[in-house]
């Protein structure tokens, strides 16, 4: 008797888990669609306002700069 209701309940949570994941896969494609067209936009408006002949800033580089400058100011205090 035990067998069949486990067969039985397996069997449900088999059927569960497919339409479970078949509604993911839904709106997982309709997710990526959205974020994908979102990105494109976003692009496509930065695209616009892109100079090529202006020099990028290396914000890197001048935060290390500053990092450097008041570590050694610190270091010969």
């Amino acid at each position: 008797m035990e067998n069949i209701f486990q067969k039985n309940q397996s069997v449900f949570l088999k059927e569960k888990k497919n339409t479970i994941q078949k509604s993911i896969k839904k709106k997982n494609k309709s997710a990526r669609k959205h974020s994908l067209e979102s990105i494109v936009q976003e692009y496509e408006s930065k695209q616009k306002s892109f100079n090529p002949d202006k020099p990028s800033p290396n914000k890197f580089i001048k935060n290390l700069e500053i990092r450097m400058r008041m570590y050694y100011k610190d270091l010969y205090k």
